[in-house]
């Protein structure tokens, strides 16, 4: 005795019914981009950004780029510079240290002029008398004498004012003048004080002054 299962006509339906089932629609799954890593076989490191570099950083900070420092041996030569440009009378030695505007961190309200203004005023001056290159420059002023401040150092009693115009990274050097005057001629006030700025491995003048006691 037969099934129905077994019957010929039973069995040519269940056929159909199972090839149509088989070249029914199918879902189509594209497969994801795969990651570089798996591409070439080599790990690829997440993108970073390089910190900008500083001068200084403080232990919380996680990831810094520090500059290297310039040397006081740096700074001494440029308060060297200065002094040499007055004994030749000629501003050329000094002009390349110049920012492209430099304060008068001596006056109120800090009177910014324009670099070639501050060059053309200086070089008058030089040349207003010879007394310059009558004093060696060992008699203008004595390097032990010389002081520099970072910017939180000033402020404080027995200490310069500190410029409103200094930044964060500046330097202010107070030179005392060692002979400010030859004779009837004034050469400089009783002390110079300079404002340095940080322009890659060397520093700039960004600010002058010459301070004479009320």
């Amino acid at each position: 005795m037969r099934t129905p299962w077994s019957r010929p006509s039973n069995a040519v339906a269940l056929l159909v019914a199972l090839a149509g089932i088989a070249c029914g629609p199918r879902v189509v799954r594209t497969a994801d981009a795969p990651h570089p890593e798996a591409s070439s076989g080599v790990p690829v490191d997440p993108v970073s950004s390089v910190p900008a570099p500083a001068d200084r950083a403080a232990a919380g900070e996680g990831v810094v780029t520090l500059r290297a420092p310039v040397s006081t041996e740096a700074v001494m030569a440029l308060v060297r510079r200065v002094f040499d440009a007055f004994h030749a009378r000629e501003t050329s030695g000094i002009e390349q240290d110049l920012d492209d505007n430099i304060v008068d961190v001596r006056a109120e309200g800090e009177i910014t002029k324009a670099r070639w203004q501050f060059i053309s005023e200086l070089r008058l001056r030089m040349k207003s008398t010879n007394a310059f290159e009558q004093l060696d420059v060992d008699l203008m002023y004595r390097a032990q004498d010389v002081e520099i401040f970072a910017r939180d150092e000033l402020g404080l009693p027995g200490r310069p004012s500190r410029p409103a115009s200094m930044g964060a990274d500046d330097l202010l050097v107070r030179i005392p003048v060692a002979t400010p005057r030859l004779g009837a001629d004034i050469l400089f006030g009783d002390e110079i004080r300079l404002l340095l700025r940080r322009d890659g491995s060397r520093y700039r003048i960004r600010g002058y002054g010459e301070v004479v006691p009320k």
